[in-house]
């Protein structure tokens, strides 16, 4: 009886460790799933922060590359392009009033004439304001100085040829040094000019073109990372609900709704390069020059409603900042229901 009893005993005793093993089997499976879930969800918080910084920063970047350019055009090169233009008109317009008034029969009463002196007066006063608004950098800055200079000589020169009206060979000699001085090739006052307006339009072509980076950044690389990032945040919808049994994360679905945004956004940078274009090719006019006050106001008006548009550029990383929040908010309590997993 006494062997019976024990070997009873020995088969309970065996029975519990069983049990005991396959309890202890079942609740180390437990936390290994989930651990797994856990670090599931920090990977996929990780990637998706990640994702989004890289979208909102290459947003941020393709869109402010446009948008500046709409302050650099009307507050930069139009000034800087009139007033060369302007100083260029008013030069050709000084030299052929000049020949008139010399070779007049009135030169004795009205000297050289007022309407010289006047287009030689907007040419000083259009090169000292081109002096201080170029775009062209220091080289053009100092090339406009030495023609503000060869500009007096040309004045001296008129003056004397003025002086020797009586002697129509002399007088006629200073006529023809001043026009070399003036339209001489590649060294000429005007020629000196045109090389300057060429690299300011070269600046312009910069401001007003879709560049390379551009295209690819709004074609390509922020399609791409919202899209990628979209489609993440849609794949993450469906492992939570998977996972915990919950229809929808609406802190991920407001995430996935903030991404329609960049749709606006490329509408405002399409216009806004649209109208830069338009600006840079009245710019390049023939008769600017003449009629400056005019051109000046057709590029004030072809790019006024793109002020409001270039200031979206402040909003797109706040709008980052709540789209990072919405992901931290929608994932960061699941996570934190396997911070402290049972030992």
């Amino acid at each position: 009886m006494s062997g019976a009893r024990r070997a009873a005993r020995a088969g309970l005793r065996s029975r519990a460790a069983t049990k005991e093993a396959r309890a202890s089997e079942r609740a180390g499976t437990e936390r290994g799933r989930e651990g797994g879930t856990r670090a599931y969800l920090v990977r996929r918080l990780t990637a998706l922060l990640v994702l989004a910084a890289a979208a909102v920063t290459a947003l941020f970047a393709a869109y402010y590359g446009v948008s500046r350019n709409t302050t650099a055009v009307s507050e930069r090169s139009t000034p800087a392009i009139l007033q060369v233009a302007a100083a260029h008109d008013a030069l050709e317009a000084a030299d052929a009033k000049a020949e008139d008034s010399l070779k007049g029969h009135t030169t004795d009463v009205e000297g050289l004439g007022e309407d010289y002196r006047n287009e030689l007066s907007t040419a000083n006063q259009s090169l000292a304001q081109a002096v201080k608004s170029t775009t062209g950098g220091k080289a053009a800055r100092q090339s406009l100085l030495t023609i503000a200079g060869l500009v007096s000589s040309y004045s001296d020169i008129i003056e004397q040829a003025y002086v020797n009206r009586g002697n129509h060979a002399l007088r006629n000699a200073y006529l023809s040094y001043a026009r070399t001085m003036l339209a001489r090739d590649h060294d000429g006052i005007l020629a000196r000019l045109s090389t300057v307006q060429e690299g300011q339009r070269q600046v312009l072509r910069a401001q007003t073109s879709f560049g390379w980076l551009l295209a690819f950044a709004w074609w390509l690389l922020v399609p791409a990372l919202f899209g990628t990032l979209a489609v993440l945040l849609w794949h993450t919808q469906r492992s939570l609900r998977r996972r915990f049994r919950r229809l929808v994360n609406p802190w991920l679905a407001a995430a996935t709704a903030l991404l329609v945004a960049v749709l606006p956004l490329a509408s405002f940078t399409y216009e806004t390069q649209e109208r830069l274009g338009t600006a840079g090719r009245v710019l390049n006019g023939d008769d600017i020059g003449s009629n400056g006050g005019e051109t000046a106001d057709k590029v004030a008006d072809t790019l006024r409603d793109t002020r409001w548009r270039a200031g979206a550029v402040g909003w797109i990383p706040l709008g980052g900042a709540v789209l990072a929040a919405l992901i931290l908010v929608g994932l960061q309590p699941r996570i934190d229901e396997y911070r402290f997993q049972p030992r």
